[in-house]
């Protein structure tokens, strides 16, 4: 419940907090009627850079929250596209993998937690973004504009996932600080996404030039504003721009891929060569202790079974798995060593169960997991909590671009040269891993639609458990029809967007529910 809120210099990065219930936080009913008292500490704030970075340190705090902490995210974006299965809260612990839930089979409802959550959070955050903004707009230090720019680029980048789940959203772009601006009307998604493209072109320019410390320590830059300046225009199909940002990170030099699949999700190599843009998390200092903060690396296996007689386990604390990958989807993605980097059913050591007992064997797991994101600590048996989550890589561009060209001007030589570049680092071209071009050869003479299902197939492989293929299957018209293929005889064009949860209509008579539900 809100009462009134005291600004400190630690809890900077909050001041925006007294008007998250009348955007739909999770506060308590009571807090409506509470009285606000933030704009005054607010007032009191933002007067210097340090104040302003403590600011901005909450707004990037609140990219790990239970969407992508809990691996909701994922559930929306991976389940829903039938690459993973199991999914929903990661509330619990044990193996909830592999089973069928609302998500699976598209039942699901405007009170689903993970919708409700989404939209939450994000707006949470959209608000403390937009109290930023505003301060620095009328702020004269120096060093302000950076502020400014990353804190643009932060909204652009939620708003892009409300955007991409409901469709047109009520549209804040002034800090929310009394109830007479809570209750506003869905924008169109014309209208959104005109504001987004308009808050990554200013954190272009607030941006520029590049500085690259800001890429090792995961900040917002200019060209991670570009990168996502390309992924909007795609989800949009203007083809041409998406291709002509792409380019621009490309031509860049900044990024390139990594030869080795396997560096990707290793902590070593993090805010590096590939990683754009990337949810960051700590070292390694709270690797015995499941800390709530950093679940995600238990969400995807694979867990403690039973093989062959005996209790096994792959790392020695407890399990808390909710996904594997879908046995269908696994069987049809080729053997090749991006395969083995991200979802597996054999496991080349184990621990038995209880213990700290290494054995150096392969073993044969129930069912294909997740395991790119599976870092163990050899020496201790924990699993490494320093794994960042990539929100943009350098892999989506190449993608990105090669898509765009294609559904421009065809297949063309730079279209190719571009998926082909991602395909050869699938087979470890370059590295001591190797494998023969003949197992994942490079790609040619295909037509306009051939290309196009290649990209498609490439992106669910490449990005299996990054929350992207969802929206990659939408661009296209493929959402039904894939959900249909599955099984899931219920789909229906509603299902292109996910229901308003019911409490955001209660709360705001001005929202009205997406067609169908």
């Amino acid at each position: 419940m809100i009462r009134s809120i005291k600004i400190t210099k630690q809890k900077a990065f909050s001041a925006a907090m007294a008007a998250l219930a009348l955007l739909g936080g999770s506060g308590c009913e009571n807090s409506l009627q509470e009285k606000v008292y933030s704009q005054v500490a607010t007032d009191d704030f933002y007067k210097t850079l340090d104040q302003a970075q403590l600011g901005l340190n909450g707004v990037y705090n609140y990219l790990w929250n239970d969407n992508y902490r809990d691996g909701q995210w994922v559930t929306l974006g991976d389940v829903t596209a039938f690459t993973l299965i199991g999914g929903g809260s990661a509330n619990g612990s044990g193996d909830r993998s592999g089973i069928q839930n609302e998500w699976n089979t598209y039942s699901w409802t405007p009170d689903a937690v993970e919708l409700v959550t989404a939209w939450d959070y994000f707006y949470q955050v959209i608000n403390r973004a937009n109290t930023l903004i505003d301060k620095m707009e009328a702020a004269e230090f120096q060093g302000k504009d950076k502020v400014l720019g990353e804190a643009k680029f932060l909204r652009a980048f939620f708003y892009f996932n409300l955007v991409r789940m409901f469709g047109g959203v009520p549209l804040h772009i002034k800090a929310t600080t009394d109830l007479s601006e809570v209750e506003k009307p869905r924008s169109s998604e014309e209208e959104v996404y005109a504001q987004i493209v308009a808050d990554l072109n200013a954190s272009v320019e607030l941006l520029s030039p590049l500085n690259r410390a800001d890429i090792t320590a995961g900040r917002a830059t200019a060209i991670s504003a570009t990168a996502l300046l390309s992924k909007v225009y795609l989800q949009q199909r203007k083809w041409k721009e998406a291709a002509a940002e792409a380019k621009k990170v490309m031509d860049s030099g900044v990024f390139n891929l990594f030869e080795d699949y396997e560096n990707i999700n290793n902590p070593d190599f993090q805010n590096t060569k590939e990683h754009i843009f990337s949810i960051q998390h700590g070292g390694n200092a709270n690797s015995t202790s499941q800390m709530y903060q950093t679940r995600m690396i238990y969400l995807f296996g694979p867990p403690a079974q039973t093989i062959n007689g005996t209790n096994v386990q792959f790392h020695v604390l407890k399990d808390l798995v909710i996904f594997q990958a879908r046995k269908a989807f696994f069987a049809e993605t080729p053997d090749t060593y991006r395969k083995w980097q991200s979802v597996r059913q054999k496991m080349p050591y184990y621990y038995k169960n209880g213990t700290k007992e290494l054995v150096r064997d392969t073993v044969t797991m129930y069912a294909p997991f997740l395991t790119k994101f599976h870092r163990i600590d050899f020496a201790t048996g924990y699993l490494k909590e320093g794994v960042n989550y990539p929100l943009i890589r350098y892999a989506d561009m190449l993608l990105t671009y090669a898509e765009a060209i294609n559904e421009t001007d065809g297949p063309t030589a730079a279209a190719f040269e571009a998926l082909n570049q991602v395909r050869r680092r699938a087979r470890a071209a370059g590295t001591a891993f190797e494998q023969p071009a003949t197992v994942y050869p490079d790609l040619k003479g295909l037509t306009k639609e051939q290309f196009r299902d290649a990209v498609l197939k490439e992106r669910a492989q490449e990005f299996v458990g990054e929350g992207h293929f969802r929206w990659d299957l939408i661009r296209h018209n493929r959402l039904v029809s894939t959900a249909q293929a599955n099984g899931v005889t219920a789909a229906a064009e509603k299902h292109n967007l996910f229901p308003i949860p019911t409490q955001q209509i209660s709360r705001n008579s001005q929202i009205k529910q997406n067609p169908g539900y």
